[in-house]
Parts: C-alpha cells; sequence; structure tokens
C-alpha cells in the first residue's frame, strides 16, 4: 500500500518515542510459504533472500515502519514529489509540561522546513538541528561537536541528545507474531487489523483475498500485478483508460466476471482463470 501518513503522523510518532509512550504491536506473520511481496522502503531496495525454510511478513504497522525507516535514513514517497522524508531534531526546544502537546512540530523537523528559515540553517552549521540519522550513527561526534562550542554536559541541549542515544539503544517496539495459520486466515486478519487503522480499499481487500501462491500444479494469482501489465500493455500505452484507477478496473472486471462466470464470488475468482 502507498504511504498514506502525513508529516505531522511522522513528527507525532517520533514524539511518542521521544516521551518512551508505547507504540502499537507491530504484527508480523512467520510461515514457509513464499509470496509475493513488496521489498522496497521509501525507495531503499531491500534485497530478496535466497529460498529460506521460513519467511516473516509484515501484516500490520507498514506506515510505522516506514515512517521509522525514512525519517532516519530518508528515501523517496510515492506520489510525494520532492519531499524529502529525512528528520531533524532541534535539541534547543523546550518541553512545556509534563502534558506538553505542541512543542514536537518545533522539535522534530523536515528539510523543507529547515530551508525556509534562516534561524534554523544557522542551527544546523552549530549542530542545535542534528538529523536523526547523525544522531545514531554519530553520537559521539556530535557531542564533541557541541563541546567544541562551550554546551556542557549538563546544558539541555545535552540532555536531548542523550535522550535521543536512549531511545535508540533502550526503547523497544512490540511484536506480534502469528504461526502456523494458512493464507486465507491471514488475509482475514489483514483486513480486520487494517480496518481499525487506515483502511483498507475495497481493491486492497480483494488483491489480499484472491492471492494464491505458485506451486507444482498451479500458477501464482496475483490481482495487482494483472491489473499493473494490463495499464502497461502496449494496447493501453495510448489510451486515456490507463489512467484509471485500481477501483475502476475492479468494478469493470466484476461486471465481466458476473456475466462470464455466474457462480464465481471472491473467495473462487482466481480458479475461474
Amino acid at each position: 500500500r502507498d504511504v498514506v501518513w502525513q508529516p505531522e503522523n511522522v513528527k507525532k510518532l517520533w514524539d511518542s518515542l521521544y516521551k518512551f509512550y508505547p507504540l502499537g504491536s507491530l504484527l508480523v506473520w512467520r510461515t514457509n510459504i513464499y509470496l509475493h511481496s513488496h521489498r522496497e522502503i521509501g525507495g531503499h531496495v531491500i534485497e530478496s533472500p535466497a529460498k529460506l525454510s521460513e519467511y516473516h511478513y509484515l501484516l500490520d504497522g507498514q506506515q510505522r515502519t516506514t515512517a521509522l525507516f525514512t525519517s532516519i535514513f530518508g528515501g523517496k514517497i510515492a506520489n510525494r514529489e520532492g519531499f524529502d522524508p529525512t528528520l531533524f531534531v532541534d535539541l534547543s526546544v523546550e518541553s512545556t509540561g509534563d502534558t506538553d502537546d505542541e512543542t514536537y512540530r518545533q522539535r522534530f523537523l523536515f528539510p523543507e522546513e529547515i530551508v525556509r528559515s534562516e534561524e534554523l540553517m544557522q542551527g544546523v552549521k552549530e549542530f542545535r538541528v542534528v538529523k536523526l540519522q547523525r544522531i545514531l550513527e554519530h553520537y559521539g561526534q556530535v557531542e564533541a561537536e557541541l563541546e567544541s562550542r562551550n554546551v556542557k554536559y549538563e546544558h539541555p541541549m545535552r540532555q536531548h541528545l542523550r535522550r535521543f542515544l536512549a531511545i535508540f539503544g533502550s526503547y523497544r517496539l512490540s511484536l506480534i507474531e502469528l504461526n502456523g495459520i494458512q493464507v486465507s486466515e491471514v488475509c482475514q486478519i489483514f483486513e480486520r487489523v487494517n480496518k481499525e487503522g487506515q483502511p483498507l480499499s475495497i481493491f486492497d481487500i480483494v488483491v489480499a483475498k484472491t492471492y494464491r501462491p505458485a506451486d507444482a500444479q498451479t500458477p501464482a494469482f496475483y490481482l495487482r500485478e494483472l491489473f499493473d501489465n494490463f495499464r502497461d500493455g502496449p494496447s493501453m500505452l495510448a489510451s486515456e483508460y490507463r489512467h484509471l484507477d485500481d477501483n475502476d478496473y475492479l468494478q469493470m472486471l466484476a461486471v465481466l466476471v458476473r456475466r462470464q462466470f455466474p457462480d464465481c464470488g471472491v473467495d473462487n475468482l482466481r480458479n475461474a482463470t
């Protein structure tokens, strides 16, 4: 699924981490079945493993994991050309109290916010405004730079910096692992847990419910890939219809299936191909 979180959601996520609030559990399915899976986060391609005896699939938590990964390592977000998801932290921002729910907007900053402010640009030069990635990978260097600028160990900026060191070193994400269940049951779980958060589209649900992995007797069935191949085929290159979204194509397919295969439904659609 595309990233649907906005920059504000990412800042709130990091504010929760900063305050050591618990985040919702990530849901992972452990199985020996190899499925077609999305292996790219923010433009960073995760190398596909060789044949394994066991695979792990993320069922719930894509938005959170993508937000965490891209805010540290940067990347590209689909349908947001020119937006840099790399996150910086302004170490000089003080909380206003235990129930402070506002200063995170100034504490966590995206590059597009920094370049619009001379003060923040100067803060980058003075190591007051620092990339999260730099804190993670070069913490000692950031400490040394602040020390060289006479920012003492007890200074609030150094205290904030040590807090991020504690986050990277001590914060633990909660993980729920499913094991010993079949694809059909996983699809039901996937549908239910995602309806509670960012809702799945009808197309997302149909893709999940109709997926079939390949085996020795039958080929794989992956509806999203079939739609993409149809849309990118030579007969559609000059057609205005190639710009229709997946839900429109799904409705047209439903009409055709209903006429040609009247007894066919979502659960046995793949068997009709």
